[in-house]
């Protein structure tokens, strides 16, 4: 080939050559500039991103924040919220006794019937006291049945949720170490030795229990007794004596209390002895009680039975056995009573007497006296009658039966001011009595107004609201017994049905 021709070749080619290389350099810088751009757009995508997140955890901060201050707080240095289990209620016991079937004739169907009824309406007024309020409490019911009460009573008191305990009397009679009280602690009493159960509140787990008969009624938490009696241990001493005498706080629980403040005279003596609220700053109570001032004679105030049908208390299996203790030692004398001063009156053989001179002769340091107009009301006269004929009593008449030179007139205290109700002077309310005192009138509309609620607001166990409410036909003395009687007497009444 000629030499130009080859040189022209060359040339061609390297042209060639010259145009691939100065693509791939374009190609390349193009790959760059795109990768680079994607790296770009990548990075501002994130930022993007980051801030978007950002603001949208600031709205929900601010959002928090608003809300909190809504309600009151501050976002400065606010603790987190944790999710604490609602704390739960201390509870009380409330105890009744059943201890027989047929007292009074009464076949074992109308002994059922009859104690339904007070078992119902008393169980029903204290949840109303406990829920109905600000309580700071719950509630359980316990029926202490002897056996000899089983077959009327243990299937009823369940239905009506109680908690049922059967028990025996707490000792032998046989075991008695004295023959008068061995023969006779069955006798001049209403249930004579198996009253005796009712000190089997003294070994339940809660922290305090309280007795009642099961004509009783309760009006109106009694908080404020169990906030004494449960004030924290540990400023309670050795010797029982609370610790901070100047605590304002339990200055103003204890002056709240329906005490039942009294100077009376000590035997044969000038000497007197101040109840008062003052007194009891400093000490620790175990128990609440009242005292039946109609079953002593004059003089006689200061060994009065405590109230059989109220009582409150702190569990304690000690005292329990410290009672029984005291019954089989027998130290109850003919004529005289326990120690022979305490007891000497209807029932005084049994829980009336015996608490009478565990707290007034050997423990007196660990009850307090109510009030017994307020708690465990009875409507009892306050003084002895003037037409009293012994002569050795006639000075006493017009006075007062509890030995003060004044005293309150239980049969005029308001409704709203009674915390508790005994229906025994008054009458049961089942009975329909047509002669009632006008405080014991209102008292009966009280347990028939909670019969009404009761059955009103009881379910089955589907929860659904069962309203088979009777038809109140009743038309003697509906302000009084709001139809459930058509008559004066037991066979008036419309009874209420488990």
């Amino acid at each position: 080939m000629a030499p130009s021709l080859r040189r022209n070749n060359n040339i061609t080619n390297n042209n060639s050559s010259g145009r691939i290389r100065i693509s791939l350099s374009l190609t390349c810088l193009l790959v760059t500039a795109f990768s680079i751009s994607l790296i770009i757009g990548l990075v501002f995508q994130f930022i993007a991103v980051h801030r978007i997140g950002n603001r949208s955890n600031d709205h929900i901060n601010n959002a928090a924040a608003a809300a909190s201050l809504m309600r009151g707080a501050t976002t400065q240095n606010a603790p987190q919220q944790q999710n604490k289990p609602p704390k739960k209620k201390p509870v009380i016991a409330y105890t009744v006794t059943i201890t027989g079937c047929s007292e009074k004739n009464y076949s074992a169907k109308e002994a059922t019937s009859l104690i339904t009824q007070g078992a119902a309406v008393l169980q029903h007024s204290i949840h109303l006291a406990h829920t109905t309020t600000s309580s700071k409490y719950d509630y359980q019911m316990y029926a202490i049945i002897h056996p000899a009460a089983t077959s009327c009573s243990v299937t009823p008191m369940k239905q009506l949720g109680y908690q049922v305990l059967v028990r025996n009397t707490p000792f032998h009679n046989s075991d008695i170490q004295t023959k008068f009280l061995r023969e006779n602690i069955d006798g001049a009493s209403c249930c004579g030795a198996k009253e005796f159960l009712k000190l089997y509140a003294y070994t339940l787990k809660e922290p305090v229990a309280v007795i009642l008969d099961l004509d009783s009624l309760v009006l109106r938490p009694m908080d404020e007794l169990f906030d004494v009696m449960l004030m924290e241990d540990e400023n309670i001493g050795g010797d029982g004596q609370y610790d901070h005498h100047h605590d304002d706080e339990r200055r103003k629980m204890v002056d709240q209390l329906p005490i039942h403040h009294r100077s009376t005279s000590s035997d044969g003596s000038n000497h007197k002895e101040d109840v008062s609220s003052s007194s009891l700053y400093n000490k620790r109570i175990d128990a609440f009680y009242t005292r039946d001032y109609n079953m002593i004679n004059p003089g006689g105030e200061k060994y009065a039975g405590v109230q059989g049908g109220f009582l409150m208390l702190r569990p304690d299996e000690d005292v329990f056995a410290e009672y029984v203790d005291l019954v089989l030692q027998g130290n109850y004398i003919d004529g005289r009573g326990w120690g022979g001063k305490y007891g000497y009156f209807y029932g005084g053989a049994q829980v009336q007497g015996i608490c009478s001179y565990y707290f007034g002769e050997l423990h007196p340091e660990k009850g307090v006296e109510l009030n017994r107009c307020r708690v465990n009301q009875m409507v009892d006269a306050p003084r002895f009658d003037m037409k009293m004929k012994e002569k050795r009593y006639r000075d006493a008449r017009g006075k007062c039966r509890d030995g003060r030179e004044q005293c309150e007139d239980c049969r005029e205290t308001d409704v709203k001011d009674i915390w508790s109700v005994h229906f025994t002077l008054c009458g049961k309310p089942w009975f329909c009595n047509s002669n009632l005192q006008p405080l014991c009138s209102k008292l009966h509309s009280e347990w028939f107004r909670i019969r009404r609620s009761y059955e009103e607001s009881r379910s089955d166990d589907n929860g659904n609201e069962l309203r088979l409410l009777p038809k109140l036909e009743g038309s003697y003395r509906p302000e009084i017994y709001h139809g459930y009687c058509t008559g004066g007497g037991e066979r008036g009444y419309l009874p209420l049905k488990i």
